[in-house]
């Protein structure tokens, strides 16, 4: 499985684990170790070091009710900011929806390539202005160390509900919004929808493969509210080479300074820093 993720179609699933036989401590161990087998290294998510992010619907606040990882709203193809692969363990799903719905990167390129080769002339350009995690500029399509890598997410680029912004920052020029939807309407149209168990636990390789979620509607008992708990991995053997462009990223989630937190159930606001963090 873990040269199917990093060399191979670039994800798994894992199905099987009856949640119900285990207690959330067991639970987690199990997830913990099932992940020794595709990478060696954790990664934290945020500056305050959190290993584990709880991803739930939350409508507390505004800023929790637009925040991809609380909203129930359906979500865009992107990329996470930094990790090798992504992860999740589905605790529990939603009444309706929810689906895990991947996508190739590589098929979005051989298409582009075939049909629009000046947009992959645009996606590689260095110009393109990164509001998040602090404004940067870079490619959103790469070839490096003899792989295609792409890595990008419409908030930081655009702006939501929940990271409005800001006046002073450039904005995208038409070209760049058309490469996006380019890629959009080509990830929908080749696109893997599963459906989500609980107990599953997915995989995928976060440089070429591009992910979103179905919106999806809660129910009253807790085994239909959706729960999923996401981590971010590298492998020291089978990791692939970082451009220069994103190793602070990785610096920053795999480095050995910095605080490690584990909170294996979702913490009180405050814990997460919602508005540092995209996803």
């Amino acid at each position: 499985m873990r040269h199917e993720v990093y060399i191979g179609r670039g994800f798994a699933l894992l199905r099987g684990l009856d949640v119900n036989e285990y207690s959330v401590e067991d639970l987690t161990i199990i997830y913990l170790g099932i992940q020794c087998h595709i990478g060696s290294q954790f990664g934290r998510q945020d500056k305050k070091g959190n290993m584990m992010v709880h991803i739930i619907a939350d409508n507390s606040s505004p800023l929790n009710t637009n925040h991809h990882r609380h909203s129930t709203a359906p979500i865009t193809f992107h990329n996470e900011e930094s990790g090798d692969v992504i992860s999740w363990l589905t605790r529990s799903t939603a009444l309706a929806g929810g689906k895990c719905i991947i996508a190739s990167a590589y098929t979005a390129y051989n298409i582009l390539a075939a049909t629009r080769p000046d947009l992959i002339r645009v996606l590689a350009r260095s110009d393109w202005p990164f509001a998040l995690p602090k404004f940067h500029c870079r490619p959103v399509l790469q070839y490096h160390d003899g792989k295609m890598i792409m890595n990008f997410g419409r908030t930081a680029l655009m702006g939501s509900a929940s990271h409005p912004r800001p006046e002073s920052l450039p904005r995208l020029t038409p070209i760049q919004v058309e490469a996006l939807d380019a890629i959009e309407a080509i990830a929908k149209a080749t696109q893997l929808e599963m459906r989500t168990m609980a107990g599953d636990m997915h995989f995928i390789n976060n440089f070429a493969v591009l992910h979103r979620r179905e919106g999806f509607v809660n129910g009253t008992q807790a085994s239909e509210k959706r729960h999923l708990v996401r981590m971010r991995l590298r492998d020291d053997e089978l990791g692939w080479t970082v451009p220069k462009e994103l190793q602070s990223e990785w610096a920053q989630a795999f480095g050995e300074s910095g605080s490690k937190v584990w909170h294996i159930e979702p913490m009180p606001e405050g814990f997460f820093p919602l508005r540092l963090q995209v996803n």
